[in-house]
């Protein structure tokens, strides 16, 4: 039959499975894809196939770069920052432990790097870290040796970084000017602290308990003593034997020691500081003893008097010209070390290692009885015992107790 549409002879036929079953046009039966959306047709029976639905991606985890560190640390750029890093720590431990103080327990000498006791003395390295210094007008007094601590700027240096921290010297009413007075007058409340030449004796600390205190001595320094006269003596050297007889009275003319026929003159401050000698029978010193107020006169007395022999503190005899120094030998032996250098300064490594025979440790003897004298004392010895403080003892004639810390600069 002929078609009955004109036009219909030139189109192609559709077949019905080609409508695309997504958006319903009708393609050509030869499409494969619809024209519109491109779905696949037929897919029931063309051998196209629908492609799989999109699986959603999984998350992908993302992991850090693995390092190797071993080979890090080859790298030197890693080398360098840790030497940074470890000089960092080493200087940080070395600044904490410097502003740590050492301390002295309360029994006197024995260092200890902690101590809680408020009795136990600090060992700074300047005078201004010491604590609790209190504000006020504070006396001493004591042995006479100080006056070499205070000569060289001991107390102006106290005052310079602690204003309100105010000294003065306070000299006995009478002439008598040995340790025992010293102590009394610390005892009696006439001083805050004292300085001594000897050890506490048994009845003083028993005198301080009966008063309802306790006394604290402190070693500060080590002191060589010398025997000087008049500087026309013929005699160089002197041994310990020969010095004891002669402030025993034993010996009583320069030329039993080798000199010319001259009488001796001892010269004193005290007949108690024959202890010095190691003896203590005050009736054994001679008539002719001379006495002086202090070492100044005792000094005068030397240079005035012929024959004369004195004994002073080291500190107190160095750089005078106008006297003679005797070399001083141990026992009776005749092998006498001089007791200053060429220069005329104490020699203080023969008194240090005990080349020279006649030295003895000095003491601050501080009260304990909770008043601001005992303040000042503690901060009294806390300054001289600082390694400035210890710097002023070193130039005074003296040998520091706590010089291994000399070296070592104020980090404050």
């Amino acid at each position: 039959m002929p078609p009955t549409n004109p036009h219909q002879k030139n189109s192609i036929v559709k077949n019905p499975k080609h409508i695309c079953p997504k958006c319903s046009f009708d393609n050509y039966a030869s499409a494969v894809y619809c024209e519109i959306c491109f779905y696949p047709l037929d897919p029931a029976g063309s051998s196209i196939k629908q492609p799989p639905p999109a699986k959603p991606q999984a998350k992908v985890k993302r992991s850090l770069p693995v390092v190797d560190w071993k080979q890090e640390l080859k790298e030197p750029r890693s080398i360098a920052g840790l030497v940074v890093l470890a000089l960092a720590i080493a200087l940080w431990i070395n600044y904490f432990l410097e502003r740590r103080p050492q301390y002295l327990t309360a029994q006197g000498g024995e260092r200890v790097t902690s101590n809680n006791s408020k009795n136990s003395i600090a060992l700074y390295n300047s005078m201004s870290q010491v604590k609790d210094v209190p504000n006020g007008l504070y006396s001493y007094g004591g042995a006479l040796y100080f006056a070499s601590f205070v000569a060289n700027g001991m107390n102006d240096a106290m005052f310079q970084e602690h204003s309100s921290f105010n000294l003065r010297y306070t000299k006995p009413s009478d002439s008598d000017l040995s340790y025992d007075r010293g102590i009394k007058m610390l005892l009696d409340g006439e001083l805050s602290f004292a300085f001594n030449g000897r050890p506490l004796l048994d009845r003083e600390y028993s005198q301080a308990r009966l008063r309802g205190m306790t006394l604290q001595q402190v070693p500060i320094a080590l002191d060589g003593i010398v025997f000087f006269g008049n500087r026309n003596s013929k005699v160089d050297g002197l041994n310990l034997e020969q010095v004891q007889a002669i402030f025993t009275g034993k010996i009583t003319n320069w030329s039993q020691l080798g000199g010319e026929d001259l009488s001796i003159t001892p010269i004193m401050l005290n007949p108690k500081n024959i202890n010095v000698l190691g003896l203590d029978d005050l009736s054994q010193v001679p008539q002719t003893t001379k006495y002086a107020d202090n070492y100044t006169l005792a000094l005068r007395q030397a240079i005035a008097i012929p024959g004369s022999i004195a004994f002073v503190s080291a500190s107190l005899a160095q750089e005078q010209q106008l006297i003679k120094v005797f070399s001083l030998g141990a026992g009776n032996s005749t092998n006498y070390i001089a007791p200053f250098t060429s220069t005329g300064q104490p020699n203080l490594e023969f008194f240090k290692n005990g080349t020279y025979p006649l030295t003895r440790r000095l003491f601050l003897v501080i009260r304990q009885d909770g008043t601001p004298d005992q303040l000042a004392g503690k901060a009294y010895a806390e300054m001289l015992l600082s390694t400035q403080g210890q710097e002023i003892v070193k130039k005074s004639g003296f040998v520091p107790l706590y010089g291994d810390r000399l070296t070592k600069t104020d980090q404050d």
